[in-house]
């Protein structure tokens, strides 16, 4: 626990040490020292593969390893079979075997720890499968719908829901697996111990219920809280529980079809059908019978067009279709008053760290004139398309609960007007401004009139722009909280990378193709003081790309993609006391690499140099 340790440091500067995980290796040797007597030891061929599975689960901890090694130490038969079926069984041995007690125990006291209020959302961790990407916003969201989130003055729900996520971090109750160059967790995975204990407790509590491959339904009362299916069509088929009580329903996507009680799930506040591919006109018909619910995520599935009856969820807070092929709302999505978040578009992440991501060109939603000015709550619009309708432009600035905004504009010369007065009703609620333009003619609408919002967003920490600017409007240097900013064909020159450098609290930037048409860019001495992410993608006239001494002193992380190789090169590199990593995607072309790996093999940071090509990545130096 991560405040412990705080409470401990006596001093500002003290440092807190994070304890690491042991390696493969270090598992392996402790691991079969335990059972063995000596780590020279090794299993024989048949035990070998078994071997490797319960060290997976194991993932690197030491008190797991030794206990379980302790426990296949004490048995006399040292087979296979016998072995499989502790890997099989953990959750059950956890419970049942005095072997593991200490390992129970210790794991438990996270629970039992825990203050009331986070109980809920640790139990709520095991309806997500082994070695699941358990993602922040679906999570807390998700928590929301639940009723798990206590109201706090001053505070909106996302904002002490996402404070509940950060402290199950703090606590390593989870597993980080991306974080954000600001620190923010932006991902997590239960460790598959922590998991049997916490699957442990939810069956214990009534908390929920789960169908899994290898055994039939898990459930512990008459009646089920909370459904989680991670089986093939056959068993869901054959099963034949009472589920009119369920309250969440989730459904992964290696379930082949819809079970056959799904239309009796009437009580539903949550329902997540993410990648499931078979997805019938009739389901989504049936899932507007269900009135109580609050959260549907039919994201990355095959889904094309929403039922007319969708109306009918009045109660709905959350609607993701992201990667899905809808591309317009009914009309009786006007009723959908409670709506918080509507998310759609199509992303799709060209690197393995997700630092260079693109919108694809089908991405977004029309919504008919009427519907926007309905969802007061609104918080989160994410990607609206644009096309003649000016009403709803005009509509969008009466959301004034609105802190993220993903517009696309086609054809929309006429309609700016609208939008920037809408910009400016919003300045005080927006934190996150996303403007497309996906007009490819000579002729397509410009960015410029942007110069002209009287009363620009001021306190948005994340900002991306796609389309042409002459120059940045003059506004964009009082940006003092914006932390993320994005530029796609805006075809800008020097002065805008001066007035960019100068913004204080500028974490990323990313300079997409076309966004900058100068042919040297140079970050001069003093800008960019707290950069740490750089993205330069594939700016077409760039013949040199340069860093003076003293400029982006905190910059950790270079992504760079050339089209061909730059004429004077890639030069003051070993200016950049902090980088750790230069990532190479896209076209890489071998020489500029090569010319970089020697460039930093004398710098005093030794980062490290690699390619990503379609997330296969290959490491240079």
């Amino acid at each position: 626990n991560e405040d412990v340790a705080k409470t401990c440091c006596s001093h500002p500067q003290d440092w807190i040490y994070k304890i690491q995980r042991l390696s493969d290796a270090t598992s392996r040797e402790l691991f079969f020292k335990k059972i063995f007597g000596s780590a020279d030891k090794l299993p024989t061929d048949d035990l070998e593969e078994v071997s490797n599975s319960i060290l997976k689960k194991c993932g690197g901890l030491p008190l797991a390893i030794e206990s379980i090694g302790s426990l296949l130490a004490s048995k006399i038969n040292r087979s296979k079979q016998e072995w499989q079926k502790v890997c099989d069984n953990l959750g059950s041995e956890l419970e049942s075997n005095p072997t593991l007690e200490g390992a129970k125990q210790v794991l438990t006291l996270s629970y039992d720890d825990l203050p009331y209020h986070l109980k809920a959302c640790f139990l709520y961790l095991s309806i997500f499968p082994e070695n699941y990407v358990i993602k922040r916003g679906p999570l807390v969201r998700r928590w929301i719908a639940e009723g798990f989130v206590s109201q706090r003055h001053g505070l909106s729900m996302e904002q002490v829901a996402e404070s509940y996520f950060d402290e199950f971090v703090a606590r390593s109750i989870v597993q980080p697996v991306r974080i954000d160059w600001n620190g923010k967790v932006r991902s997590c995975r239960v460790h598959d111990i922590m998991l049997e204990v916490i699957i442990s407790k939810s069956l214990e509590e009534n908390f929920a219920s789960f169908l899994c491959d290898s055994t039939s339904l898990l459930v512990s009362h008459d009646k089920i809280r909370r459904l989680s299916i991670h089986s093939s069509h056959k068993l869901v088929q054959t099963t034949s529980a009472s589920v009119s009580h369920v309250r969440s329903f989730t459904m992964s996507a290696s379930v082949e079809e819809v079970p056959f009680f799904f239309p009796q799930l009437r009580l539903l506040r949550v329902l997540d059908m993410q990648g499931c591919s078979y997805l019938s006109i009739n389901t989504l018909e049936c899932i507007c019978r269900f009135s109580q619910l609050k959260y549907l995520s039919l994201r990355n599935t095959k889904v094309c067009k929403l039922p007319r009856l969708l109306g009918n969820l009045k109660l709905l807070e959350t609607l993701d279709i992201r990667a899905t092929l809808v591309k317009k709302l009914p009309a009786s999505a006007k009723n959908l008053s409670c709506m918080k978040h509507l998310l759609v578009g199509h992303k799709e992440q060209l690197t393995r760290t997700a630092s260079v991501k693109y919108l694809k060109p089908c991405s977004g939603v029309e919504m008919a004139p009427g519907v926007v000015k309905n969802m007061a709550a609104l918080q989160s619009l994410v990607h609206i398309m644009v096309k003649e309708q000016s009403l709803v432009l005009r509509e969008i600035g009466l959301l004034q609960k609105l802190r993220k905004l993903n517009v696309l504009f086609r054809n929309v010369e006429v309609n700016w007007k609208a939008f920037v007065e809408s910009l400016g009703k919003l300045a005080s609620s927006l934190r996150s401004l996303s403007i497309h333009i996906l007009d490819e003619k000579e002729y397509s609408s410009s960015l410029d009139i942007l110069a002209y919002v009287e009363s620009p967003p001021l306190l948005l920490t994340n900002f991306s722009l796609t389309g042409k600017l002459k120059s940045l409007p003059p506004w964009i240097s009082s940006l003092r909280n914006v932390s993320r900013f994005t530029v796609r064909k805006t075809q800008l020159h020097a002065e805008a990378i001066e007035v960019l450098g100068d913004l204080p609290n500028l974490l990323y930037l990313k300079l997409y193709h076309n966004s900058y048409v100068d042919d040297r860019i140079v970050f001069r001495s003093g800008k960019f003081t707290k950069l740490c992410m750089l993205v330069i993608d594939n700016l077409e006239n760039t013949e040199m790309v340069h860093f003076e001494e003293g400029s982006v002193p905190n910059l950790e992380r270079l992504t760079l993609s050339f089209l061909r190789e730059p004429k004077d090169g890639i030069s003051g590199l070993q200016n950049l006391q902090k980088l750790r990593e230069i990532e190479f995607f896209g076209n890489i072309i071998l020489s500029v690499v090569n010319k970089v790996v020697s460039c930093v093999k004398t710098h005093p940071n030794h980062p490290r140099v690699i390619g990503d090509k379609w997330n296969i990545v290959t490491e240079y130096a």
